[in-house]
């Protein structure tokens, strides 16, 4: 058996994008600018059921959750997809706007593999963070808080 998959070792994450949805009819989507790190975590909790009668702990899941998706921006203020803003057109808001006006919107994220999968989701904007540091670049962490199934690739 081998132990390396016969697709290809390993994926690149360059040509990833992280788009969000105008909240149009069809829903448009905008690639957000500038992102660099990514982490989309997908876990079910955990319901303790052990019984009296039990020596060792035992526990189910339930209910799945895809928590906090994360990336991280070269922030620049003027970028429609960053901004606290409506843009207008097929562009819709700008995170920082969205996060503000607590607007929930469809996300994806397509993944560089050549068939374009992705996984979308509808989520909140939960958080903005900007650091700049002497002899940077402005940063923004922002956090996504998925409500809602998931379709996932």
């Amino acid at each position: 058996m081998a132990c390396t998959s016969l697709i290809a070792p390993a994926l690149g994450v360059r040509g990833t994008l992280i788009q969000v949805g105008n909240n149009s009819s069809p829903d448009t989507m905008q690639t957000i600018a500038n992102a660099t790190d990514l982490t989309v975590p997908i876990t079910a909790e955990v319901v303790d059921v052990t019984a009296l009668c039990d020596l060792w702990r035992r526990r189910i899941p339930s209910l799945l959750d895809m928590g906090t998706i994360a990336f991280t921006i070269h922030w620049v203020m003027e970028e429609p997809t960053h901004r606290n803003s409506v843009n207008g057109g097929t562009v819709g808001a700008g995170i920082r706007y969205l996060l503000v006006n607590q607007l929930l919107r469809n996300y994806q994220i397509v993944y560089p593999d050549g068939n374009n999968s992705t996984d979308a989701f509808p989520a909140y904007v939960t958080s903005f963070s900007i650091t700049g540091a002497v002899g940077g670049v402005y940063t923004a962490s922002v956090n996504l808080s998925n409500s809602g199934a998931p379709s996932l690739v």
